[in-house]
């Protein structure tokens, strides 16, 4: 009997362990429902996220085995879900994914570095061709599960690379045409900053190619300079037309350079003005023949003076300008052909010359003094009443070299009020200057 009461009391301890047990079990079982849920509602949520990131996105169990993957993943490297879900990463595309960097990111990086940001990838595949990406890789743990997943996200860099490569292949080009033309020469963008200079541009500022790029002429220049610059520029820019430009400025010893600037827009393919190109090129050695040439068109050879031609066309100049009252001088140097019949010509352009100095030195720096014949002279006083005039026809006569007779001269003297009066006062002068004349010859 007792055996009996012993074996009940067993019976219902076991039955209520299993009890426990059961109960315990149906709380395991329910925790892990409710697990179970709150791990799809993850999945779901996290899922969610992935799918609208632009970028390929795609999550990597640690056994790189693919978890999931958004739709830009499937739109840029042309696969499916049934292609990738639950294979491993290496193996997608008939492996086109085994890439010597890839796997270097996850087999040596990845287990060092869990973060990973700007991993450069370069891979030709079989259906979509070459591709440029740029991958961010991190490493996550899930503490509920006790997993850890890769979160690896693709940025197709493709054709940036390629714009960037063909940006820097164009500036090549357009370095190497700079650099063959001897003259300075340079590129500029719509906001005045030199994209481009040649090695005569860097040889003029002493400066390397690369400490100009970026730079605008305010960086290099002195101001008034560079504002100069900067108003050509912008001309050009609002115009669209090519333009020459002229400027000096201080070379080297102190000594104006004079330079010759070209300045063409550059456009895109809408035809908007994004640049100009420039080139200049020193013309100091032109001006000085111009200067020569303006020179000896415009003076006498013999003696420095102004000549006929440009005498004429300055009294019609100040004539027209109202320079009134207008004295005209006249002066023909006395016994020149029998100087040069009997001590020669040399001699008598020596005298020519003796006469010359004198009559310029007895007048102002704004007279005109010229030489409008073989032994005739004329000066134009402008703004001068005849009282003037006939002081400094005093002056020259009481030069040393008339006093002492190396030199004779002839003067006649008139005045002008008026525009009008100017062709009877050159007449009048020059009747006195022969009236002169043929007293002195009488004496």
């Amino acid at each position: 009997m007792r055996d009996w009461a012993k074996t009940k009391k067993q019976l219902i301890d076991e039955i209520t362990e299993l009890r426990e047990r059961y109960a315990a079990l149906a709380l395991s079982t329910h925790g892990c429902l409710e697990l179970e849920a709150g791990i799809q509602e993850a999945r779901e949520y996290a899922e969610n996220i992935v799918a609208t990131v632009r970028e390929p996105l795609v999550v990597l169990s640690f056994e790189l085995k693919i978890i999931t993957a958004n739709n830009s993943f499937y739109d840029t490297f042309k696969v499916t879900p049934e292609e990738t879900i639950g294979n491993f990463i290496y193996d997608l595309g008939n492996r086109q994914w085994d890439i010597p960097k890839l796997r270097v990111l996850f087999e040596e990086i990845l287990p060092h570095d869990t973060v990973l940001n700007g991993y450069e990838v370069e891979h030709d595949f079989l259906d979509i061709g070459r591709k440029i990406m740029l991958l961010n890789a991190r490493e996550i743990f899930r503490d509920k599960v006790g997993s850890r997943v890769i979160l690896l996200a693709m940025e197709d860099i493709t054709e940036r690379k390629l714009a960037d490569e063909r940006i820097a292949e164009i500036m090549g080009q357009q370095q190497a045409i700079l650099d063959n033309i001897p003259n300075i020469a340079w590129l500029k963008d719509r906001r005045g900053r030199y994209l481009a200079v040649n090695e005569p541009f860097c040889r003029a500022l002493g400066a390397a190619p690369e400490d100009l790029a970026g730079k605008s002429d305010y960086d290099i220049y002195p101001p008034e300079q560079a504002a100069r610059y900067r108003k050509d520029s912008k001309e050009v820019l609002a115009s669209g037309t090519r333009t020459h430009f002229e400027e000096s400025v201080m070379g080297p010893e102190e000594t104006i350079q004079y330079l010759e600037k070209i300045e063409t827009p550059m456009f895109n393919e809408t035809g908007a003005v994004i640049g100009t190109i420039g080139i200049a090129h020193d013309i100091t050695a032109l001006k000085e023949v111009e200067v020569t040439l303006r020179h000896e068109s415009t003076h006498d050879a013999l003696t420095g003076l102004y000549n006929r031609a440009f005498f004429d066309e300055e009294l019609e100049r100040q004539a027209g300008g109202g320079m009134f009252p207008m004295s005209i001088v006249m002066a023909d140097v006395n016994c020149l052909k029998t100087v040069n019949d009997t001590l020669g010509h040399a001699a008598g352009d020596e005298l020519i010359q003796m006469a010359a100095r004198i009559i310029r030195h007895a007048f102002r720096e704004k007279d005109i003094v010229a030489r409008i014949g073989g032994d005739e002279f004329a000066v134009i006083l402008p703004e001068t009443g005849s009282a003037v005039a006939r002081e400094a026809v005093r002056r020259i006569l009481r030069s040393p070299e008339i006093v002492d007779g190396r030199v004779s001269i002839a003067f006649g003297i008139a005045a002008a009020e008026s525009a009008d009066r100017l062709p009877e006062a050159l007449k009048r002068s020059d009747e006195r200057m022969y009236r002169d004349k043929a007293e002195q010859k009488e004496l």
